[in-house]
């Protein structure tokens, strides 16, 4: 297990930092440093005024439709702030972990961002528009600046209605 020094050093140093939003994603944000989240949940407390992360989210599975929510359905239903497990159990609401494939593809993307070479298309930046259009202004966040992974929005289009 890495100490505290270490892990402040990686978080400082590194050319970007991989969370989930467990808090020790505070370290890289004071040296600004850029992040990538991957599994993050609740939907609504995403760090939109961060102009140096991209994000993809946990989907949400609804049991008793069999069926995955839609983005303003989270937000609608108040389950976008939801913080605790129970909050999502008795909504009949389940979690499901990005894949392997979805957490690579953004690796990859914020890597040619940070490198220069990311290509970004005009569909790729009117999904991220649609995305955050279903937002607004709360006592989370009023700014919007942070992107969600393009692959990510490009595979998940049917959940941006």
């Amino acid at each position: 297990m890495a100490n505290t020094k270490s892990i402040i050093i990686t978080g400082a140093k590194c050319k970007f930092f991989i969370s989930c939003g467990t808090g020790i994603d505070a370290i890289p944000l004071v040296f600004r440093r850029p992040t990538l989240f991957v599994n993050y949940s609740p939907l609504e407390h995403v760090r939109t005024w961060d102009s140096n992360s991209i994000t993809i989210f946990k989907k949400h599975w609804l049991k008793d439709e069999k069926r995955f929510m839609t983005f303003r359905e989270i937000i609608e239903s108040g389950s976008g702030k939801y913080m605790h497990s129970e909050s999502f159990e008795q909504q009949g609401i389940e979690l499901i972990e990005n894949t392997p494939d979805e957490i690579l593809a953004v690796v990859k993307e914020i890597d040619d961002r940070l490198n220069g070479t990311w290509e970004t298309t005009e569909e790729d930046e009117e999904l991220q528009r649609r995305f955050w259009s279903l937002f607004e202004p709360n006592e989370f966040n009023s700014v919007f600046r942070c992107r969600t992974g393009t692959k990510y929005l490009h595979q998940n289009k049917e959940l941006l209605i």
